[in-house]
């Protein structure tokens, strides 16, 4: 069984040899959200969190999220990934649930624990207590998304009898989706998290994995698709070379991946980072997704730097060429 939702995946970049204004990048992004708004087959709007890169990749991403939920009336928002241990996690309950409130109850938190540690030490903590912080983080979470007074006494967070406002709109507040991909993130997005976020098939089928062992019931997993889907895959390959290897290559200067950077765009293709299909190529990975567990598929809403409107385009051939055909059980 295939995937059965779809979103989209930001994280506002504005990258200096495509650059824009920063404003007219931000206004162009948000139109295309409207569009993905105003499209069935789209379900969720996704964004994700780094700091201190010259690109912009979203610093502030509950302020966006907040700005997506305003703007938004039909699909879901959600953190794919907020670093909950650079946060203090009762302003990120705070926010999430301003977020929250301001989406009816559409909104999601998704977290993982960061690994770049330039953002650690420059927001005052280090890698190496991301781990214990995460565990307190998600307990004071939960415990503010009740909505009732509570205390905490932790390693990191002493927190004294207090309430959090806005209260959350459903029971229980937005519910909190981990990722990672290390044996112990597996276990603890098992234990703790009501649904996981992953890039890899094989991260779901392990989650799910690990779910099994702990004995905790199937939980909803979703993935990123490095997946550019076109009429014509060579042409799209050709325009977004560039664009790829820009992508892959911050990603080997963050420390995410441990390889030599990448001058070849044919060779990230080779390498299994991306896939560029058609529409009955895209009906296969989805397929395969959906084999492996996956229940959601989130699309990049663009790749770095490149052209909303041409970016958009490839996404109306997504949403009218395959994604029906998914729906329908073709």
């Amino acid at each position: 069984m295939a995937p059965s939702r779809f979103g989209v995946f930001y994280d506002f970049r504005n990258p200096a040899p495509w650059r824009e204004p920063w404003d007219v990048r931000y206004r162009k992004i948000l139109e295309q959200i409207d569009w993905v708004e105003s499209t069935p087959a789209f379900g969720e709007v996704s964004v994700s969190e780094h700091h201190f890169v010259d690109d912009g990749y979203t610093p502030s991403v509950l302020a966006l999220a907040a700005a997506i939920a305003a703007r938004t009336t039909r699909v879901g928002v959600s953190t794919n990934i907020l670093q909950l241990p650079l946060h203090h996690p009762l302003r990120v309950a705070e926010d999430a649930l301003t977020v929250d409130a301001l989406s009816s109850g559409r909104f999601r938190l998704g977290v993982a624990v960061g690994y770049r540690e330039l953002e650690f030490q420059a927001l005052g903590t280090s890698t190496r207590d991301r781990a214990s912080r995460m565990e307190e983080a998600l307990q004071i979470l939960r415990l503010a998304f009740a909505g009732e007074p509570f205390r905490f006494e932790g390693r990191h967070w002493s927190i004294p009898a207090l309430g959090v406002r806005p209260g959350p709109v459903r029971p229980g507040g937005p519910p909190i989706w981990l990722g990672g991909t290390a044996p112990a993130a597996l276990d603890r997005a098992a234990r703790t998290a009501d649904g996981f976020m992953a890039s890899v098939n094989a991260e779901v089928v392990a989650f799910h994995g690990a779910c099994e062992r702990l004995g905790v019931g199937r939980k909803p997993a979703s993935r990123t698709a490095w997946m550019v889907v076109d009429e014509d895959p060579e042409r799209a390959l050709a325009a977004l070379g560039e664009h790829m290897l820009y992508q892959v290559n911050q990603y080997i200067d963050y420390g995410f991946l441990k390889v030599p950077p990448y001058t070849d765009p044919h060779r990230l293709i080779q390498d299994g980072f991306y896939t560029f299909v058609d529409a009955a190529g895209a009906l296969d990975a989805l397929a395969e997704a959906g084999a492996a567990g996956v229940d959601e598929v989130h699309f990049f809403g663009m790749l770095p730097g490149e052209d909303v409107a041409a970016a958009t385009a490839r996404l109306e051939y997504l949403a009218a060429k395959v994604l029906p055909r998914l729906a329908s059980g073709d």
